[in-house]
């Protein structure tokens, strides 16, 4: 019968797989979501610059030709002459043929464009000749009347004036919107002014120039606009606000240099695009509200939820039946480990394939043959422990049946008065107890001090006066923690290798002082020093700690490795021994310890 724990691992394992390939789903949903939203953006701003420009282009390009057609006019040397005889013949007569001869020429140019309404030519005397296409009634008779009159004297200086829609009548009752192109004609080839031409152009020339074919969304959708830096509104493509001074469009968007953005209009929320011609100075505005590309991403949104529902089943799906593959094979490993925890060794996989269920089944068999092995030899090993500390038992015996020894060594040199016997045997007494105490507790700097002057006291009455002691230890580092046994076997190799072929004048010292946190504690002899080759590989091997030491005296001695081991083992690599030597000139071992007040160990006792 299944446990709960079976269906608690194959339902957390099917909520993961599902969790993690859902969130992937999701999150990829998300980013093309934004992409595609990003993308709709950008290709409908690219597609609507593109229509802005080419519409401001071809607006460009027929107002040059309406300029050369002006030109033409001008430097027709029929009106040109019509014109100085205008001013040269006051007869009504002659009058009347000078108007027949002008109007049958202004004629001759707008016939053939269908799309120019009139055409007036103003003298400076208040004159007026007229021709219109419809058979409309003259609505202009003086310079003055005109409202671009006051800005005639800017003209030397410009070629043409461009003035906003107007409407102009055509005949009947019907009325037609129209630009009017306005320059002054200059008398050829003396250039003062003989007059003024107005040329009147129907609007609806404008809605030909806007290739709007309807072949796309964006074409259907787009509002265009030609508007004036004022807000007069020169051609609107819904003829509903053409000739109009103020569309409520915000004016600011044609002065920066940001060509399409975001603007509201009438409550409405529209991308637009612009485009400042630098010939007419007139503005090309396309609007395309934002709710045609909100319709778009809707699409694009329904497809996602879609797409992303058809993944989370099949993702449902194979993530249970994983699972169900995976924890299959763990159920019956769950179950002979369930066996083993009772005590019944003998349960094994059975391995077949190479895969990780296999490899996993592997390992546990190889587990419990380890286990097995490790059990005998853990029985086989506490019984040889069992014998070791039973000889070290009867080892330590010798040490203080030797203690107990040399104390009644030194009462009887006492009570006979032999006193440098007592003294030898109680220096060595307490050599002897120190040395039994815990070796791998820190001990107070005092303690190896006092360890240190007992073992000198044994050699200065060996050695007599072969060589001088010294300790220079301030009275406030003698608390300081260090490790036993790690300064007295340098005094020892100083006096053995140093001072060992000095016959008298030898010097042995000990320096401590406090350096940056760090205890210093230097241990100097001025006997023959060590050559630079055996230096050099003494210091390697103190760097390795793991070579045998020179200064070993026998393989049971501490010599300088194994003090160097015992400090980094207890204080980190940062800690050590340095060697300084020269031949001749003496040798420094350099011990470095943290700085730290000794604490005793609760529970820690002497002999």
């Amino acid at each position: 019968m299944k446990s709960w724990n079976d269906y608690l691992l194959k339902s957390k394992m099917f909520i993961v797989f599902s969790a993690v390939s859902l969130f992937i789903v999701i999150l990829t949903c998300i980013i093309f979501y934004y992409k595609n939203v990003s993308d709709i953006k950008s290709q409908t701003l690219s597609l609507s610059d593109t229509i802005t420009r080419q519409f401001s282009r071809t607006f460009e390009l027929y107002i040059q030709d309406m300029e050369k057609l002006s030109v033409s006019i001008i430097g027709d040397p029929i009106i040109q002459q019509s014109l100085i005889d205008h001013y040269r013949i006051q007869e009504s007569v002659a009058q009347n043929e000078i108007e027949l001869t002008i109007n049958n020429r202004l004629f001759t140019h707008l016939q053939p464009r269908p799309q120019l309404q009139s055409i007036y030519i103003f003298t400076t005397d208040a004159a007026a000749y007229f021709v219109s296409k419809g058979g409309g009634p003259k609505v202009s008779f003086n310079l003055r009347d005109e409202s671009w009159y006051e800005k005639r004297l800017e003209m030397p200086g410009i070629k043409f004036l461009l003035r906003p829609v107007t409407t102009e009548k055509t005949g009947s009752d019907d009325e037609a919107q129209v630009i009017s192109f306005v320059r002054n004609i200059n008398r050829i080839p003396y250039r003062d002014v003989l007059g003024y031409m107005k040329i009147n152009i129907n609007v609806d020339v404008v809605k030909d120039m806007l290739v709007n074919s309807d072949s796309n969304d964006v074409e259907r959708n787009m509002r265009a606009f030609i508007i004036t830096d004022e807000g007069n509104v020169i051609y609107d493509d819904r003829n509903e606000l053409t000739g109009s001074e103020n569309p409520g469009i915000d004016l600011s968007i044609f002065q920066g240099n940001r060509q399409s953005d975001e603007v509201i209009w009438n409550d409405v929320s529209y991308l637009y695009t612009t485009s400042k011609s630098s010939y007419t100075k007139w503005n090309t505005l396309i609007l395309i509200p934002n709710e045609f590309l909100l319709s778009k991403q809707k699409r694009s949104t329904y497809i996602l939820i879609l797409v992303g529902m058809l993944a989370m089943g099949l993702i449902a799906f194979v993530s249970y039946a994983l699972s169900y593959q995976i924890t299959l094979p763990l159920r019956n490993l769950m179950k002979k480990m369930a066996r083993v925890e009772q005590g019944d060794l003998s349960q094994r996989m059975e391995v077949s394939g190479n895969n990780e269920i296999s490899r996993l089944s592997r390992i546990y068999n190889n587990m419990l043959d380890s286990i097995t092995r490790l059990i005998s030899e853990v029985y086989t090993s506490k019984l040889a422990e069992n014998n070791a500390q039973l000889s070290a038992l009867q080892a330590q015996i010798n040490p203080h049946f030797l203690y107990n020894t040399l104390n009644i060594m030194k009462s009887i040199s006492r009570v006979r008065g032999i006193e440098e016997v007592a003294e030898m045997a109680e220096s060595l007494a307490e050599l002897f107890k120190y040395s039994m105490k815990n070796l791998h507790h820190p001990i107070p700097l005092r303690d190896e001090m006092d360890h240190i002057s007992n073992y000198m006291n044994i050699q200065q009455h060996r050695f007599g006066s072969r060589f001088a002691f010294s300790m220079d230890v301030p009275e406030p580092l003698l608390e300081a923690s260090v490790l036993k046994l790690t300064v007295q076997p340098l005094v020892e190799n100083a006096i053995v290798h140093g001072l060992g072929k000095v016959k008298s004048g030898g010097r042995i010292g000990i320096a401590v002082r406090l350096l940056g946190g760090e205890l210093i504690i230097e241990v100097s002899d001025n006997g023959c020093g060590i050559e630079e080759e055996r230096i050099h590989m003494l210091r390697r091997r103190l760097a390795s700690i793991q070579a045998a030491d020179a200064y070993d005296e026998d393989e049971l001695g501490i010599g300088l490795s194994n003090i160097a081991q015992r400090i980094k083992l207890f204080h980190g690599d940062k800690y050590g021994v340095e060697l300084i030597s020269a031949t001749g000139r003496g040798t420094t071992v350099r011990l470095t310890f943290p700085y730290e007040l000794f604490v005793k160990v609760k529970g820690e006792s002497g002999l």
